[in-house]
């Protein structure tokens, strides 16, 4: 589970809370008449936009509204992320899989996991993936030569894609039954799929051509020039199958009047909401102008926004500036590294002995979010590339 913190009246740089998720309501009306149309046949949603614009949010909080045991669906959803990990292939997929067999939200969705079909397709599907696993392993010099590998994986006589993808559907259509019989659907939600190795994009493809009834595969895309010819390709996919894109762009007034109050607990008035919206309507953009709104100890006015807007334009350069020296000399050495971040490797990097105190501080930062126990990740990508790539 992915930890969100908060340091004072600033807000990290991640995802924000489902409850504090604030306009979109086009877009999320647009996805309810997706998810209620799941139970006739599989449904692919892709969430798209530019950096910053709310991706994993929206990914974040349908997750959670789709499990609201007092809402709608009362559906279970899984979540998985890829990250930009070089020579690996198939962890998100080992992620999806293990949250899968280990799920405990639903009791009636337990007992269909617990079907012995079920569970051998899940369990071959691992096997199948162990496999790879020499290819897992982070910060080595047989990184560069996993890279190779994965090229090549699905043509390699040690590895058999069409067993991987057979369990895979296996798995599907055996739950799909049971949901089915209950009018249920399950979601399935992967985020930064832009970062997907080849291999593991071909997989997600030639799932999309086969989901069966009640099966929902929701998926979160960067769109920008380095990523052109992979979004082309998958929204071929989805016009090919009649499945749906929700293109995220900039907040509307209302939106960044309610991102205001939802996530700042501050009231502006309709004529600074609307310059809000026009001059940045970023999501990402207006976390760092609000935070260093409230830094500088500025009144919510337009007068204050116009003041501090032209250091708020790029979002990634307002987010590092914004931070004090410490946390720029931390993103400094630590760009260089692919996620996840492990704790014994930052301490070594920042030449910090004391872990504990490093870990707590970690932990209450908005710059840096906790994957699991030990991993982190930068709370957002964008002050990784910003200082890795020099923008």
């Amino acid at each position: 589970m992915i930890q969100i913190h908060r340091m004072g009246s600033e807000l990290s740089f991640g995802p924000c809370p489902p409850e504090e998720f604030s306009g979109r309501l086009d877009e999320r009306k647009k996805l309810y008449e997706v998810l209620r149309g799941a139970k006739d046949r599989g449904r692919v949603v892709m969430v798209s936009g530019g950096r910053g614009s709310g991706k994993s949010s929206f990914l974040d909080w349908a997750e959670s509204e789709i499990q609201n045991e007092s809402g709608e669906f009362k559906c279970p959803a899984i979540k998985v992320q890829f990250l930009e990990t070089p020579g690996m292939v198939f962890t998100a997929y080992r992620d999806l899989l293990t949250d899968l067999k280990g799920h405990q939200k639903f009791g009636w969705f337990r007992k269909s996991l617990e079907n012995s079909k079920v569970r051998t397709s899940i369990d071959a599907a691992l096997t199948i993936l162990e496999k790879t696993s020499s290819l897992a392993a982070l910060y080595t010099p047989g990184v560069n030569a996993g890279v190779a590998v994965a090229k090549g994986l699905t043509s390699s006589d040690s590895f058999d894609y069409t067993k991987l993808i057979s369990a895979f559907l296996h798995i599907f259509r055996s739950v799909s039954e049971d949901l089915a019989e209950r009018d249920q659907f399950f979601a399935i939600l992967l985020d930064d799929v832009q970062l997907s190795s080849d291999t593991d994009f071909r997989l997600m493809n030639d799932l999309i051509q086969s989901l069966p009834v009640g099966i929902v595969l929701i998926t979160a895309f960067r769109r920008e020039a380095d990523y052109y010819e992979k979004h082309a390709k998958l929204q071929g996919e989805l016009l090919r199958y009649d499945h749906t894109e929700i293109v995220l762009g900039g907040m509307d007034e209302a939106g960044v009047e309610e991102f205001a109050k939802l996530r700042y607990n501050l009231s502006i008035d309709d004529k600074t909401a609307k310059h809000l919206s026009e001059k940045i309507g970023d999501p990402l953009c207006l976390v760092g102008c609000f935070n260093r709104l409230q830094n500088r100890g500025l009144p919510p006015t337009l007068e204050s926004f116009q003041e501090i807007l032209p250091q708020c334009l790029d979002h990634a350069q307002c987010l590092y500036t914004g931070l004090d020296q410490i946390w720029q000399d931390r993103i400094n050495s630590l760009c260089i590294l692919d996620p996840p971040l492990f704790l014994s490797i930052i301490s070594c990097m920042l030449g910090e002995k004391n872990i504990t105190r490093l870990k707590d501080e970690f932990d209450q930062s908005h710059v840096f979010r906790r994957l699991d126990r030990e991993k982190y990740e930068f709370a957002h990508p964008s002050l990784r590339e910003y200082r890795r790539k020099g923008w």
